[in-house]
């Protein structure tokens, strides 16, 4: 008798197919993972860090660095002597028989995507050395990533002055903001503000700035990011293809848990609150990345308000210090598709240059001169990294270039 029901055979013929399906699903995946792990030159990331007393948390002196997001790039790097990825320090002696320039920043000089060779420092010194042999240019970088401006003055100190720089670039993105700020960092990063394993400025009691030196024993605050940095490259494929980042709203939950974890210490309580307020009023902000950032870096908010009058200093102490050796100081303006500085109504861009333009520190547009040459900003920078491509690195080295021919005086040489 029929009561509408699919007989039983039916659901034993779909489940049988539902299993072999699966279970051809799950091979084929294996089989594409091992064929991925087979053609990739490494699977996992080495990065050994040794803490260096007054500058902080550096690669490891002479260690093999490995960096892969399993998508656009596997790179090996080996750290010089001194902690970055770069090539091996001049000597003071050597340096000083060239105009030697100094590049310091976070992720985009420490570059960890490509080889030195295909760095934007070492094609500034080829273009250069075609193009204005007789300035004879030498350059050195000293970057680390998730760092800001007041976590690389010791960088100048300890590293870049021993070889006396006759120009010092000071290569800037937007989120170099939110890094000079303690507690923005701790949020993004997950270091705990009061033992940080870079510098970090603090308001004293009366209401001026102050240096706090980096923590031997510097430590993490007990959240998780929420993603682990290794995957599956097929996952990390599939993302490409798609354009998807798979669970993004996790390291968002975790920056709004840090920040509550922060507001609970009485001292970080009324700088803190306003944002929390801004985020409880909008559910939306966690599964939205960009609302998110905006709030986090909103000028209104006294965090970030905080972060613009930290980064100013850090432009005064480097100022300072640079003038003292008798060099120059420059700002370079980072263009990414992930990481824009963009044209001059781009808001973080608007208040960098007013800060470079009250102390008299000449700006370097990469944004600009890509416009200039009918490229597209935001070209250049790998599709799942946000950082350079090699192209991105010798469009960079190509903006200074034109700058220094503009300038050639930095390098005591007249325009003639």
């Amino acid at each position: 008798m029929d009561n509408g029901k699919p007989p039983r055979r039916l659901w034993s013929v779909v489940g049988w197919n539902v299993l072999f399906l699966s279970v051809g699903a799950a091979l084929l995946f294996i089989d594409w993972e091992a064929w991925f792990h087979s053609r990739a030159p490494f699977t996992e990331n080495r990065l050994p860090t040794r803490f260096e007393p007054g500058a902080g948390l550096l690669n490891e002196p002479g260690a093999e660095v490995r960096w892969t997001n399993h998508v656009d790039f596997w790179t090996v790097q080996r750290a010089n002597r001194w902690g970055f990825l770069d090539r091996e320090p001049l000597t003071p002696e050597q340096a000083a028989r060239t105009c030697h320039i100094a590049f310091i920043g976070d992720s985009f000089v420490e570059a960890r995507q490509v080889p030195v060779a295909d760095k934007f420092h070492a094609r500034l010194e080829e273009l250069a050395a075609r193009a204005l042999p007789r300035l004879d240019i030498s350059t050195s970088a000293y970057g680390r990533g998730a760092t800001g401006q007041i976590n690389q003055l010791p960088f100048y100190d300890a590293y870049a002055r021993s070889l006396r720089p006759k120009l010092v670039v000071l290569v800037f993105m937007r989120n170099d903001f939110k890094d000079n700020h303690k507690l923005l960092a701790a949020i993004y990063q997950g270091w705990d503000p009061d033992r940080s394993p870079y510098v970090v400025a603090e308001k004293t009691a009366t209401g001026a700035i102050a240096l706090r030196p980096p923590a031997p024993a510097w430590r993490l605050l007990p959240i998780s990011s929420g993603i682990p940095e290794e995957g599956s490259r097929v996952l990390r494929w599939l993302q490409r293809a798609t354009g998807r980042v798979p669970g993004a709203g996790l390291p968002l939950r975790s920056r709004r848990m840090r920040a509550e974890l922060l507001a609970q210490r009485p001292r970080y309580q009324s700088v803190l609150e306003p944002y929390l307020s801004k985020v409880r009023d909008s559910e939306s902000a966690l599964a939205d990345k960009p609302r998110l950032d905006k709030l986090l870096q909103d000028p209104a908010l006294p965090l970030f308000e905080e972060a613009i009058e930290f980064t100013a200093f850090a432009l005064d102490e480097f100022q300072r210090r640079v003038a003292d050796d008798g060099a120059s100081l420059w700002l370079l303006l980072v263009s990414s598709r992930v990481f824009p500085l963009g044209d001059a109504s781009d808001p973080r861009r608007v208040i960098v240059e007013g800060l470079a333009k009250a102390r008299g520190i000449p700006v370097v547009s990469q944004h600009d001169y890509l416009v200039r040459q009918g490229r597209k900003p935001g070209e250049g920078t790998f599709p799942q990294d946000g950082h350079w491509t090699p192209t991105g690195h010798q469009w960079a080295a190509e903006a200074l270039l034109e700058r220094l021919q503009q300038r050639p005086e930095v390098c005591g040489a007249s325009g003639a």
